[in-house]
């Protein structure tokens, strides 16, 4: 809790690639310093919460995701479970990763390909749908690609969605049956609606 205190730390990732696998232990550690910490499960969907379980403030659906629009599809998918079981809810949050708006050869290198400029707002806009915490992961101090992306993520409106609880986080109503021989979605019915 030194560490918490030390460096005023608002919140704490623990990733899966660590050897702490024991999340009340931390939770217990980390509440102890007294100060009010978010903190982050991020255990690729593995270590997951129950009705009565829940130690952090919300967790990873999934693995890494991409920076291609395949991807955050992929992604947006894995919380559909944790939203019907009422699983993803307030202070134990289900999310599908980081936002990619604005993005583009991240850890796939040339294979992410990066989003469209109408990908990225349907992306951000499904993320606010399902109430996942909206953490930004592009370049910030990269002027050409905050003046791109500004007017996505700072929507006001948007943003009072994600903000929004009315007793369940969003899941999609209505999907493509549209598969290609690989099983994921065509060109053609790739798009997220949203309401």
């Amino acid at each position: 809790d030194s560490l918490v205190n030390l460096y005023h730390f608002d919140g704490v990732k623990l990733d899966g690639c660590g050897t702490q696998y024991d999340l009340d232990l931390w939770a217990r550690l980390i509440n102890k310093s007294g100060r009010p910490v978010m903190i982050e499960n991020c255990h690729w969907g593995l270590t997951v919460p129950n009705e009565t379980w829940c130690p952090w403030n919300f967790f990873r659906s999934g693995p890494d995701i991409r920076a291609t629009y395949h991807g955050a599809v992929v992604h947006l998918q894995s919380t559909v479970q944790w939203a019907k079981k009422n699983l993803s809810r307030p202070g134990c949050w289900a999310y599908p990763d980081a936002l990619e708006v604005g993005c583009a050869n991240g850890p796939g290198g040339s294979q992410d390909t990066g989003l469209t400029a109408i990908q990225d707002r349907s992306h951000f806009g499904a993320w606010c749908i399902i109430s996942s915490p909206l953490i930004l992961s592009h370049d910030v101090n990269n002027d050409a690609i905050m003046d791109e992306v500004w007017p996505i993520i700072s929507n006001r409106e948007a943003i009072a969605v994600n903000q929004a609880w009315d007793g369940h986080s969003g899941s999609p109503f209505k999907e493509s049956a549209q598969k290609n021989s690989q099983g994921s979605q065509t060109k053609d019915s790739q798009a997220l609606s949203a309401v």
